[in-house]
């Protein structure tokens, strides 16, 4: 009998994958072997022995599942150490295998319960007002700066949508805009009503959003300040410049005062207009940041016409440099002609002024893919270093400091350009390779663009 279980033992076993080899199967089969060739010996005895094996087979699929039953029915149950069914061969391995899992698995919750109760400490710490928002704009979570800044409870407003707590046109706006924006500035709510905060989002995984909000109150005052105290001071100056401008063109009409005489004045005339343009400029920009249009605010403008204007006029100033036009005559823009006639015509300026003869300065006015109307110069002139291209748009920032002055240029074009751009709604783009050349681009929002036709009608 031992002879022929370990034969069909061999058997079975050659037939199974070498991963299936466990010291639990190896036992299952054994004992299968035994109690099927002695219930075959049994049969044999009493002449039934197809009979015998049968009712052994059809008991022992039973008895399988029945264990398989009882280790479902524990698994359920949570699979505690202390109701685990009784096991042998290959079910007690399946227990012990259960048992080891579940205790990596619970060392493994425990670190990440460790790894969250650290994270939520220390943002629940940070200075700013940090609020997880679901796809429905629910608050999943937030910290102790909500309460202060935003009047959000931690627990009590758990779950509530975050417009409804917050009730700001601007803030539902910007909330549910989905183009990229960089901040949003607004006043605070509950005690914290008197403070300008500056809000941004941060899209996550699985359609959660992280809102961040700043105090800025400071550093808005700061800017209120330096706006006031430019704008002040450039006014005061303008009427003693234009004091000295009077009596220098007085000196200057004396033609008895001798040649080197006559070249200072000249000197001092030319310095002095150039620092009544930079205060002029400064005014304007005093007037453009910080104040944007209302959405149907301005005139309506026929900015093909007004860029052909000053594209004739730079071509009675130089004959260096050639211009190609591609203009949309039928586009028009509602806004403030002052300050777009001044942007697009420092563009126009910039590119004669920075680039050498020979240029040839592509001049674009169309409508994008979107509806925005896109203004555009574009060169093949040397080109501006990529280091540069941040802080272009800067006041008195330069990037050839001496020929800038050379050529009279204040350094607040760009800075005016962008100013004049995001009053509109709109925004300065700048894009350059040393070598090849500089595209500037104005992007103004569809809902002020408009066509001569429709300006007509209404």
């Amino acid at each position: 009998m031992s002879t022929m279980k370990s034969v069909l033992s061999d058997l079975v076993v050659s037939m199974m994958p070498p991963y299936m080899l466990s010291s639990g199967l190896k036992k299952e089969i054994n004992a299968f072997l035994y109690g099927l060739i002695g219930v075959a010996l049994a049969g044999f005895i009493v002449g039934w022995p197809a009979i015998a094996t049968i009712v052994y087979l059809i008991g022992y699929v039973i008895w399988l599942l029945r264990r398989m039953d009882a280790m479902v029915h524990w698994l359920s149950e949570g699979a505690r150490p202390a109701k685990a069914p009784p096991t042998t061969g290959l079910t007690n391995d399946m227990v012990q295998l259960v048992h080891r899992e579940k205790k990596y698995s619970r060392k493994q919750k425990n670190r990440y319960r460790n790894t969250l109760a650290q994270f939520n400490s220390l943002a629940a710490d940070l200075p700013d007002a940090t609020i997880v928002l679901d796809k429905s704009f629910e608050i999943r979570w937030s910290n102790s700066a909500a309460l202060e800044l935003l009047n959000i409870h931690p627990d009590r407003d758990r779950g509530q949508r975050i417009d409804n707590l917050v009730r700001n046109p601007e803030f539902r706006e910007f909330l549910h805009n989905k183009e990229e924006q960089e901040e949003l500035e607004m006043p605070g709510t509950g005690s914290s009503a008197d403070r300008i905060l500056a809000v941004r989002k941060v899209p996550t995984g699985k359609h959660m959003t992280v809102l961040i909000a700043a105090d800025i109150t400071q550093r808005v005052q700061v800017r209120e300040m330096r706006k006031a105290f430019v704008g002040d001071v450039s006014h005061e100056l303008r009427t003693p410049l234009t004091v000295i401008r009077g009596y220098l063109e007085m000196l200057r009409e004396n033609e008895s005062l001798d040649p080197e005489v006559t070249e200072g004045l000249a000197q001092i005339t030319a310095q002095s207009d150039r620092m009544r343009g930079i205060v002029e400029d400064l005014l304007q920009l005093s007037k453009l940041e910080g104040n944007p249009l209302a959405e149907n605010e301005g005139d309506t403008l026929n900015v093909s016409t007004m860029i052909c204007s000053m594209v004739s006029t730079l071509h009675e100033s130089t004959d260096t440099h050639q211009f190609a036009l591609d203009l949309d005559e039928s586009l028009a823009i509602l806004g403030s002609e002052r300050e777009l006639y001044s942007a697009c015509q420092n563009l126009l300026t910039n590119a004669v002024r920075y680039t050498d003869p020979g240029t040839t300065i592509d001049v674009s006015w169309q409508t994008g893919s979107n509806g925005e109307a896109i203004y555009r110069v574009s060169d093949n002139g040397p080109g501006i270093e990529a280091r540069h291209l941040a802080r272009l748009s800067e006041r008195f920032y330069r990037v050839d400091a001496g020929r800038s002055r050379d050529d009279g240029g204040t350094g607040l074009g760009l800075a005016i350009v962008k100013h004049a751009a995001q009053r509109h709604g709109g925004n300065l783009t700048i894009e350059s390779t040393p070598g090849t050349g500089s595209v500037f681009t104005i992007t103004f929002p569809q809902s002020r663009c408009i066509t001569l036709a429709q300006a007509v009608n209404q």
